[in-house]
């Protein structure tokens, strides 16, 4: 159940949930910490979490599953999780975004960071309950999801449009070990949005979703 994510949060030590929706911005202006590590934490243990359970439940090889856990945990999909449970009121953002609403990352990437705070708390067996209802995985397989493959949306876009299309990729690691990738997408030369992953693939679905919903915002 989404309430049982929310009851957790709520468990957590009071620094923690604090830590949790604070966003840079707000950090910047009262020069405190931001969410962005406990983010960065969110996002790895999302990442296990819904890779493990499509590792054990689907018969898929490599590619499709990338596809599928990307469904999932893209920002598109968490940031609406983050509005069904009311988490915009409760972002604590900098002056500069007064006047202007939430963006979709920044709820997508507060999900993470409350997620991130939720396994400090409790460790991954609580969190990996919570999540897995959090996103319906069980409810959503059995349905037959088809994965979104923005990377060909974003190529059949691009050449329609007849603009260059490109991606740079660079593989990093994570503080536990585990490798990470982080794909950067470009037209014409200049720099779109990225993505992260925990494969190549994954990575540069993320960054071309990103992209796509960047060029829709800016028609």
């Amino acid at each position: 159940m989404k309430n049982n994510f929310l009851d957790l949060f709520n468990k957590c030590p009071d620094e923690l949930k604090n830590l949790a929706l604070t966003h840079s911005s707000f950090a910047h202006d009262h020069k405190i910490e931001s969410n962005e590590r406990l983010e960065f934490l969110g996002d790895s243990v999302l990442s296990i979490i819904v890779s493990d359970y499509l590792y054990k439940h689907l018969k898929k090889d490599e590619g499709k599953m990338s596809k599928i856990r990307s469904t999932f945990v893209c920002t598109e999909n968490l940031a609406k999780i983050a509005q069904k449970l009311g988490i915009e009121k409760q972002i604590k953002i900098g002056k500069s975004f007064k006047d202007s609403s939430i963006s979709e990352a920044i709820l997508a990437d507060t999900i993470e960071s409350i997620i991130g705070a939720i396994y400090l708390t409790y460790g991954l067996p609580s969190i990996s309950s919570a999540v897995l209802d959090l996103l319906d995985l069980k409810t959503e397989l059995k349905k037959g999801i088809k994965p979104h493959d923005f990377k060909s949306e974003l190529q059949e876009y691009c050449q329609a449009q007849k603009i260059e299309l490109d991606y740079k990729v660079e593989k990093y690691k994570l503080e536990n070990g585990q490798e990470n990738f982080r794909a950067s997408s470009f037209i014409n030369g200049k720099f779109l949005a990225y993505g992260n992953g925990s494969t190549k693939r994954e990575a540069e679905q993320n960054a071309a979703h990103l992209a796509l919903e960047k060029l829709k915002k800016e028609k």
